[in-house]
């Protein structure tokens, strides 16, 4: 999902190049619970309005520019849970 394009995690601060156009992701498991951060890394833009943060798995209601994408998640469902894992370790800002 590339997280660090927008996003700061002091955690993995050996990665280049960490996004500030979002909140840190230092303690997010401290401020939401389990099934809100799955909604957040689905399709953000149910949560929050106006945000900016693509919708992870949602496959229709948007363009698509290439044709192999269109009817596409960004992220697979398994991939969703994956994020959502590692983000509950996140506990400590």
């Amino acid at each position: 999902g590339n997280c660090l394009a927008c996003h700061v995690n002091t955690e993995m601060s050996d990665q280049l190049f960490h996004g500030e156009v979002g909140p840190a992701l230092d303690g997010v498991a401290a401020r939401w619970e389990e099934h809100e951060l799955r909604g957040i890394v689905a399709n953000s833009k149910l949560m929050f309005e106006g945000t900016i943060m693509p919708a992870f798995y949602k496959d229709s209601g948007f363009e698509r520019s290439l044709e192999k994408f269109q009817g596409k998640t960004i992220l697979n469902a398994q991939q969703v849970e994956d994020v959502v894992a590692y983000l509950l370790t996140l506990k400590e800002n």
